[in-house]
């Protein structure tokens, strides 16, 4: 298998070739978490993956508590479904945890002080939740008449705290606003079976490469936040259920996956892909793969919030979004000079995001 294929068989395995999902939760299932701290980019990363789903779609399945946005793997944020939520905690939380206590000492949250603040914040949430999920600064608010000193480095970190010991999830939007609910409130109060110990590890081994792969064991060290080790033991626990091929001195493993007759047609392929997108942040170790030429080293620091464009499956450039006045403006900046044909392409997918979005959408190509 070559480079390319690799990059291929990743876009197959995360929907973005061949039949689409039906549906967000789909997409989240399959892939078992996905980052999603930009929330509007990360809703078009769930669309982009669907036969036919619209961004009230994405919001209406976050709001019903489909899917859920909480702290998890990486302290960030990332979906997940209800199902999942348990075990994934159970596995990835613990390390998680222990690189983030240095900042929460220099925050005078130490862990006795956080036990009281879990407590403190399930309390607040239960009583404000009958009127609505509350926010963040509602949080901070009620938190303060519990004693819990709340300024914002401190509140952030007592929350994703929180999130990361399976409190609390994220709740009903508020306009444009992200609260929080109960963990147990929005459906996560049980565990996927009976998943403990090594049998975890090795269900979320075979979740990432069923989702992801071919991936190496790097990548999905840091993808879940495990060590090597403990993501070799899930390796071999999976058996002949696996398997392993080199390309370009990378080993990689993955579960192959009949997912249909992937779709082809004729001009370039554009794939308009947010910071965080899955099939491009999940692979630090072999990122080259998607990147032979290394136009990622001149990546300009000045823009801020990039996103990725790729193009036949290479990386090909970035692209920003800012709302106007309910314009979406794009700015696409290639890294490298792009032909007629791959300037309509780059045009096409961007009126297949205007219509997900439900907004209108103005592009610039530098």
């Amino acid at each position: 298998m070559r480079a390319a294929e690799v990059v291929r068989r990743r876009l197959e395995t995360q929907r973005l070739r061949g039949p689409r999902a039906r549906g967000a939760g789909q997409v989240v299932a399959e892939q078992l978490a996905v980052q999603g701290q930009e929330l509007p980019v990360a809703r078009w990363s769930l669309g982009q993956r669907c036969a036919d789903s619209s961004d009230d779609d994405v919001r209406r399945a976050l709001d019903d508590g489909a899917i859920l946005r909480t702290h998890a793997l990486r302290p960030t944020w990332h979906l997940l479904t209800p199902e999942d939520l348990r075990w994934v905690l159970a596995l990835t939380s613990p390390r998680v945890l222990r690189q983030c206590a240095p900042r929460g000492r220099e925050l005078g949250l130490d862990d006795e002080t956080l036990v009281r603040t879990d407590v403190a914040l399930a309390r607040v949430v239960e009583r404000l939740t009958p009127g609505g999920h509350p926010t963040r600064a509602e949080l901070g608010v009620a938190l303060a008449t519990e004693g819990v000193e709340t300024t914002p480095d401190r509140l952030s970190f007592v929350v994703m705290h929180a999130e990361l010991e399976g409190i609390v999830v994220s709740g009903r939007a508020r306009g444009t606003l992200h609260t929080y609910a109960l963990a147990d409130e929005r459906g996560a109060s049980r565990p996927r079976g009976d998943l403990t110990g090594d049998e975890a590890l090795s269900e979320l081994v075979r979740r990432f490469l069923v989702g992801h792969g071919p991936a190496s064991v790097r990548d999905l060290a840091w993808w879940a936040s495990l060590t090597l080790t403990q993501v070799r033991r899930g390796l071999a626990g999976l058996g002949d259920a696996v398997e392993q091929l080199t390309v370009e001195e990378h080993e990689l493993w993955w579960v192959p996956r009949d997912l249909g007759a992937p779709s082809s047609g004729p001009g370039p392929r554009v794939d308009l892909l947010q910071a965080y997108d899955e099939v491009y942040g999940s692979f630090p170790a072999t990122r080259s793969l998607v990147d032979p030429a290394g136009l990622a080293a001149g990546r300009p620091l000045d823009y801020a919030s990039l996103h990725v464009l790729l193009v036949d499956e290479q990386l090909a450039g970035w692209w920003q979004r800012r709302v106007e006045r309910g314009v979406i403006e794009v700015r696409v900046h290639p890294a490298r000079d792009l032909s007629v044909a791959e300037r309509d392409a780059v045009l096409a997918e961007l009126q297949r995001y205007a219509t997900f979005a439900d907004q209108e959408v103005r592009t610039t190509i530098a």
